[in-house]
């Protein structure tokens, strides 16, 4: 909360109905937390495993967003083939309301609807987003820390 770095052990603290790590300074403001113990559930001592799909290591979600002007696109590349909007739903399996909401800007499609879209209407819809690169490590004294913005509240000693 105050910026300064944890040195030693972190504390688990709640404040404010927030669970937090923070320094010997700042845990006296909370209410200490214990971490939840661990088990593994055993049959006959033997460790259950779970095993299943193995997930990509990258998904396609992560790496794109649909375009801003997606409307306009979408309806220029349909009037452009000669397709109404009932067409264009039934090749693209979806109800024609939501073409008529996409279409009117109202809704955004999902990126698997825009993906059908673009193969369909052969339009681009998807556009890779830049990748984030998180600040750097150094803290800068113009920085804020969430310890300058809160507001702690003192206990009444009785």
């Amino acid at each position: 909360m105050c910026g300064r770095p944890i040195r030693g052990k972190a504390h688990r603290v709640m404040i404010a109905g927030a669970i937090l790590s923070v320094c010997s300074a700042c845990a006296k403001y909370g209410v200490p937390v214990k971490s939840p113990v661990k088990t593994s559930k055993s049959v006959k001592g033997v460790v259950k495993r779970r095993y299943g799909v193995r997930r990509p290591s990258f998904r396609f979600e992560d790496e794109f967003e649909v375009v801003e002007d997606f409307s306009r696109r979408i309806r220029e590349a349909r009037e452009a083939l000669g397709w109404t909007k009932e067409i264009l739903a039934e090749r693209v399996k979806e109800k024609v309301s939501v073409i008529r909401r996409i279409e009117a800007g109202e809704m955004l499609p999902t990126l698997a609807l825009a993906r059908k879209l673009e193969h369909i209407l052969k339009v681009k819809l998807l556009e890779r987003v830049p990748e984030y690169s998180p600040p750097s490590v150094r803290r800068r004294s113009s920085e804020l820390t969430l310890g300058d913005v809160a507001e702690i509240k003192f206990k009444k000693k009785r």
